[in-house]
């Protein structure tokens, strides 16, 4: 799978556990700092390349807030560990994998990753309705999107990745047979 594209839900289906076993940890072969402020240009290992914003981290993290007063510092990160991270010079580092996690949960859902969830868990749309509490024509509409909204596509994530999550919340739904209503032999 070419990870230079957007994951959505094939490249979150290809990291979950399977049969107990998590696929090799991710390493990074280069970083660079992005045109814009607290971004990172990402090579991996496998040949993928990601974009990663790490503007929630600077201004939430009381370690990473430091850049904040020092912005020219984080343009200067380096592989670290062999790739096992990454790092900067005022000794702060970043582990590979959550900044892999990072830049995949960054990437935008299309309303095909929708569909491959829906056929993936057999839901109807007002099943799918009813887990993302919109209406059935607003399922219609995300499907043919190309950018889901942000709120929805965090919630295909947090059921992707624990499917206790898609189960606290289904609850079946009637399939409505296709077609117009039959007319009733008391007519």
């Amino acid at each position: 799978m070419d990870r230079s594209k957007s994951p959505g839900t094939y490249g979150l289906l290809e990291r979950l556990p399977m049969n107990g076993k998590m696929d090799q940890l991710p390493r990074v072969k280069g970083v660079k700092p992005g045109k814009l402020p607290w971004t990172l240009e990402i090579a991996w290992h496998d040949g993928s390349r990601s974009n990663a914003d790490l503007t929630g981290l600077v201004h939430r993290s009381r370690h990473f807030r430091r850049f904040l007063e020092e912005p020219l510092a984080f343009r200067k990160v380096r592989v670290v560990e062999w790739g096992a991270g990454i790092g900067w010079d005022n000794g702060l580092d970043y582990s590979a994998d959550t900044l892999r996690t990072m830049a995949e949960e960054q990437q935008p859902l299309a309303g095909k990753d929708l569909q491959a969830f829906e056929a993936a868990n057999k839901l109807n749309t007002a099943e799918m309705a009813a887990l993302l509490d919109v209406s059935e024509r607003t399922i219609r509409e995300y499907r043919g999107a190309v950018r889901l909204p942000q709120p929805v596509a965090l919630a295909l994530r947090a059921m992707l990745t624990n499917t206790a999550v898609l189960d606290a919340h289904y609850r079946p739904a009637d399939r409505r047979p296709r077609g117009r209503p039959r007319k009733s032999a008391s007519a």
